[in-house]
């Protein structure tokens, strides 16, 4: 070796220390609980979500409250002392394409927590496949209600208000609303139809429903649809849409003035909805899976935080229930003191957390977290820029939640 070689190797090894001394140095230099943090492996939640396709607008709002979580979970030095990473994949509402990214995200990536799922048969799809991935999965937004009855598997837990919950929630309202006639009106999905048995619930209480309409998932002319409601005599329209199928129907359905002549009652108020309808929402009243003006500290630190990363955007039902179901989920490592799925299973039977929507038990033999369930009317508000979904009725958990793996309420 020439003197010049060794006069380069000696400058490299200098180099490479002093970087390393500098790197740890800063390491140091960082509070006790950030220097856990990042010596940490990252705790990995893979979230295969809609970003394109008709429901796109639930995935967007599920990826924001996942990076706002992100920000605000490194800041308090992580869970168990590991970074969080969010790890994202298009499932463009297919549940064939939600399998295969989720099996990418567990294989590749080796995410064993999976949430962010948008689409109840992109979810029932994956069942089968947790034990061969040993993942676990926890739903924030899933409202089939066979899930958590007799598609239940183990590795698979519902932090989210059902769609027999809300519908449940609806029906014990609307037994004392003066509509009689009712009709509704769904998409021809997993969720649609869950969400339409289940509001049969309404004849228990004495109510009459006239007639049931399913529409093709994906369907942009409502019109037919429409023309059969106004003629079917009823006086209030339960509507069981989301993403670009709502805004669609709401759209067309201010066209025909739709509202002023039937009542709606949805099973989900949702913020995007009430942009679309603008001062024609005003009156909608439906179930609400978060309600924004829910007035509690939880809830409260949510907003406000939310509206500080996002200009003062109102959250939505997605980023509610997004929100949630991380809470619920951390608090399920911190008590396993361990990101290992079964170890979070166990932790996560009977967790008792309180968060933005109040007290939720995360119910051991059916693995349904029991919510509340909120009623609410759509008015102006002097704090918000748009109208809101203002809490009309509030009813406990143990009346919305239902029997265990089941979607009824029987005896109730």
């Amino acid at each position: 070796m020439t003197r010049k070689d060794t006069y380069r190797v000696k400058a490299i090894t200098r180099r490479r220390v002093l970087e390393a001394t500098v790197a740890g140095s800063a390491l140091v230099a960082a509070p006790p609980f950030l220097r856990r943090a990042l010596a940490a492996d990252p705790i990995k939640i893979g979230i295969p979500t809609v970003i394109t396709g008709g429901y796109a607008i639930l995935g967007s709002q599920v990826q924001r409250t996942c990076r706002l979580v992100k920000k605000m979970t490194d800041a308090k030095g992580g869970v168990i002392g590991r970074p969080i990473e969010f790890l994202f994949q298009d499932t463009q509402g297919d549940p064939a394409m939600c399998v295969r990214k989720s099996q990418e995200l567990v294989e590749r990536d080796n995410c064993r927590i999976l949430t962010g799922v948008i689409v109840s048969s992109e979810a029932a799809a994956m069942l089968p496949k947790l034990e061969e991935w040993n993942a676990v999965f926890l739903s924030h937004g899933n409202g089939d209600g066979r899930l958590t009855a007799e598609l239940f598997v183990p590795r698979f837990f519902r932090a989210n208000t059902s769609a027999p919950m809300g519908a449940r929630t609806l029906a014990l309202y609307l037994k004392d609303a003066p509509e009689k006639k009712f009709i509704a009106i769904a998409s021809d999905a997993a969720w649609g139809r869950s969400s339409n048995a289940a509001f049969e619930q309404i004849k228990a209480v004495g109510k009459d429903l006239v007639d049931k309409i399913y529409a093709p998932v994906a369907n942009k002319d409502y019109s037919t649809y429409i023309t059969k409601i106004l003629q079917s005599g009823a006086q209030g329209c339960y509507v069981a849409l989301q993403g670009d199928e709502a805004r669609a129907f709401y759209s067309q359905a201010a066209q025909y003035g739709l509202a002023q002549r039937v009542q709606f009652f949805t099973e989900i108020v949702a913020q995007a909805d009430i942009k679309v309808l603008g001062k024609d929402s005003l009156g909608l009243v439906g179930s609400s899976r978060y309600p924004v003006t829910y007035d509690i500290p939880e809830n409260r630190a949510f907003l406000s935080a939310f509206q500080a990363e996002y200009k003062n955007e109102i959250p939505d039902w997605t980023d509610g229930e997004m929100y949630q179901a991380l809470m619920i989920l951390f608090a399920a490592i911190e008590k396993a003191g361990s990101a290992e799925p079964m170890k979070i299973v166990e932790a996560m039977e009977g967790l008792d957390v309180t968060s933005v929507k109040g007290p939720v038990l995360m119910r051991k033999c059916d693995h349904q977290g029991e919510n509340q369930g909120f009623v609410v009317k759509v008015v102006k508000s002097d704090k918000f820029a748009e109208p809101i979904g203002e809490i009309i009725k509030t009813y406990s958990r143990e009346m919305t939640t239902p029997d265990c793996r089941s979607a009824s309420f029987r005896g109730r």
